[in-house]
């Protein structure tokens, strides 16, 4: 879909809320039909940013280059995490590039309170979360090769893995300042940007420390690998399972390789 065409659309949807389907008397055939659907789709008076994103597109595309979720045009496809699909898209408004990543099922309420909470983090490397939605985050768009490609590659220099670590800790301090652990720290979720600068990312499934009510007791949320003896056991978790975290991370950067079976703590 066009942005033209998705203007058009949206103009005709708002147009529709405000004066009633009567408006639609005259329109195309084809966008009369796409703003009925999301009409029929739509709680009264929601607006289109408040609708998950699959409801947002036309039935017979998916997510795709060129087509527009609200104000962001989707330029190509990042790839695939845990909790759907990431793309590059271009914010049609602040005229910006962002990252958008996509889920497959709606976020729950709890997911949105914590969403909230991150989107007050404001760090130099920290990933900025500028927008949520139901189903979908709007982040900062992070050009540069994660830690676990540059991992991949062979030890980094211990000076360079020195100045990463000290931007990662900062980042966490930052965080565990407002009272936020981001509970899956691994290098997959850090990236190198081209000056050097590392940005630590995805503090989606993070946990606000004082919100006890947020994570039913037992849950594990984490990558195996990276995980504290406490979280592994689904206890209540601190800043400290981070710092776990970054030690694993630290010894990985050094060691240029994983570690799997080097522990066993179990």
């Amino acid at each position: 879909m066009t942005q033209e065409r998705w203007r058009k659309i949206e103009d005709l949807y708002h147009a529709a809320l405000e004066g009633g389907r009567g408006v639609l008397a005259g329109a195309d055939p084809e966008l009369k039909r796409e703003v009925e659907r999301l009409l029929a789709a739509a709680p009264t008076g929601q607006g289109l940013l408040d609708m998950p994103a699959a409801e947002l597109l036309p039935e017979s595309s998916a997510v795709a280059p060129s087509s527009q979720l609200g104000r962001y045009v989707i330029v190509s496809k990042i790839g695939q995490v845990g909790m759907g699909e990431v793309w590059k898209a271009r914010d049609s408004r602040l005229n910006r590039d962002v990252a958008i990543k996509i889920s497959a099922e709606q976020f729950t309420d709890r997911f949105e309170r914590e969403a909230r909470s991150i989107a007050a983090l404001n760090h130099s490397n920290i990933c900025t979360l500028h927008d949520v939605g139901p189903n979908y985050l709007v982040m900062e768009l992070v050009e540069g090769p994660t830690l676990a490609e540059r991992i991949k590659r062979g030890p980094i220099p211990l000076e360079e893995a020195i100045g990463m670590a000290r931007q990662i800790a900062e980042a966490l301090e930052a965080a565990h300042e407002k009272g936020i652990v981001h509970r899956d720290l691994k290098p997959a979720n850090i990236k190198i940007r081209p000056d050097g600068s590392v940005k630590v990312l995805d503090f989606g499934i993070a946990k606000a420390m004082e919100a006890e009510d947020h994570t039913m007791p037992g849950m594990v949320v984490g990558t195996p690998v990276y995980m504290s003896p406490e979280q592994a056991r689904g206890e209540k978790v601190d800043k400290r399972t981070d710092i776990w975290a970054f030690g694993v991370v630290l010894y990985e950067m050094v060691a240029g390789s994983g570690v799997d079976g080097v522990r066993d703590w179990a």
